[in-house]
């Protein structure tokens, strides 16, 4: 079977469930002849059942009124209409004003979406969704170390190795792959001794390649990342030892945690 009898469509619907089952036949078929992309559906599947998991709690819950967009429109339409005649005087004084002040406010707006900020994003996310799970945070084991050092190293093209923590008294537990919108990405997972957990996510940079070290907080979690030669680092979690409580505060061990990281990467 050729490489384009399968669309990536039809891979997604797969994972999702709703391809046609007359289709279901062609695609396992494909897969079964391909085994790194049978993984990254894997991939995709536990990242979508961990999601599920997650959101069960509150799935059934009732809309809040600020989030129905139902009960905003009769009141945005009647703002609209009483406003009309100022937001047409106020849109032709910024077209007049657009040429030179657009182009300095370009950045003021919009969110960060690629470069060592998204790479941030990606990290904490990745982090929220696994740490927290206790019955299968990973797809490879810390027993298995050499076959996920392998797998992330041959989806990230790039020599991928879990970095050794035990110095900062951080045991492996294990890693997988994880997607973004830039592609693969390897995410180990380690624990303390009591209990705390630390997410390290890398993954190839297009944007930023090499950045300085620099304190991150997504979503309450804090944590750090750099890039070094093209390829970008992240890492999230409690600090361990009594200092944190799993949501990232004891940023100074965690920032001990991380050149421990970006050291051990330079000499790869």
């Amino acid at each position: 079977m050729s490489d384009i009898s399968v669309t990536e469509a039809e891979l997604q619907a797969h994972v999702d469930g709703r391809l046609a089952p007359d289709r279901e036949v062609a695609v396992a078929a494909w897969l079964a002849a391909r085994p790194e992309e049978a993984a990254r559906l894997l991939a995709y599947r536990s990242q979508r059942d961990a999601l599920r998991r997650a959101l069960d709690p509150i799935v059934d819950e009732p809309l809040p009124p600020a989030l129905d967009l139902r009960l905003r429109e009769a009141p945005r339409a009647r703002w609209f209409a009483r406003a009309r005649p100022a937001l047409a005087a106020n849109v032709a004084a910024l077209l007049l004003l657009g040429g030179a002040g657009g182009w300095t406010l370009r950045g003021w707006s919009a969110p960060p979406t690629v470069g060592t900020a998204a790479l941030a994003r990606e990290a904490a996310a990745s982090y929220s969704v696994y740490a927290g799970d206790t019955i299968h945070p990973v797809e490879i084991a810390a027993s298995q170390r050499g076959a996920l050092d392998g797998w992330i190293s041959a989806r990230l093209s790039r020599p991928i190795k879990a970095p050794d923590l035990r110095g900062a008294g951080l045991e492996l537990i294990g890693g997988r792959l994880v997607a973004s919108e830039h592609g693969p990405a390897g995410l180990y997972l380690y624990r303390y001794a009591d209990g705390g957990r630390v997410a390290v996510y890398v993954r190839p940079m297009q944007v930023d390649r090499t950045d300085k070290m620099v304190p991150r907080k997504e979503g309450g979690v804090r944590g750090w990342t750099w890039a070094d030669n093209g390829m970008g680092f992240g890492i999230f979690g409690g600090s361990g030892n009594g200092n944190g409580n799993g949501n990232g505060d004891g940023g100074d061990t965690l920032h001990n945690v991380a050149d421990m990281i970006r050291t051990q990467f330079e000499r790869t």
